[in-house]
């Protein structure tokens, strides 16, 4: 073939895109959650440790307070997302106290389709998180969020 000529090949490259799957442990998953997203959350607790000591998150989960999500892509757990109803005087909605994990762009549109589907089969009013600056990109991604306020602490 000369040069410019096209270039032919039998092989054929196939992207397949990995099953997301965004799984409450719950009921009988309770421990299992704890042990494979625990770990993936440590990093966003840790920074909010001062304000809740993370026997006070695990006592939550086992009292069913507050929900570990464990978020697998292509069967691997990458990632888990602990939420809770918040009860405000004239609403009630589905929070996000705290995500972990990595590859967020692969999977945050599922999670927050589970989490979505959750809220209103809840009936609840909306849903809401913290979050620092850079989860702007992830939660950009997904229809309706929007950044309401920024929070700030001084330490004394």
């Amino acid at each position: 073939m000369g040069e410019g000529s096209l270039k032919m090949t039998n092989v054929v490259r196939l992207h397949k895109e990995q099953a997301v799957q965004v799984i409450p442990a719950v009921e009988d998953n309770i421990d299992h959650g704890i042990e494979v997203g625990m770990p993936l959350l440590a990093p966003s607790i840790k920074r909010d440790e001062h304000n809740v000591p993370v026997e006070r998150i695990l006592a939550n989960i086992r009292e069913k307070r507050s929900v570990v999500w464990i978020v697998t892509v292509g069967g691997e757990a990458v990632a888990a997302i602990l939420t809770a109803v918040l009860k405000h005087p004239m609403r009630s909605t589905l929070f996000i106290e705290h995500v972990g994990g990595s590859r967020l762009d692969e999977w945050m549109p599922q999670a927050m389709e589970a989490l979505l589907d959750l809220a209103s089969r809840a009936e609840l009013d909306g849903i809401e998180a913290n979050g620092r600056p850079g989860f702007d990109k992830y939660l950009g991604k997904s229809v309706g969020w929007r950044r309401a306020y920024v929070h700030y602490e001084l330490e004394l």
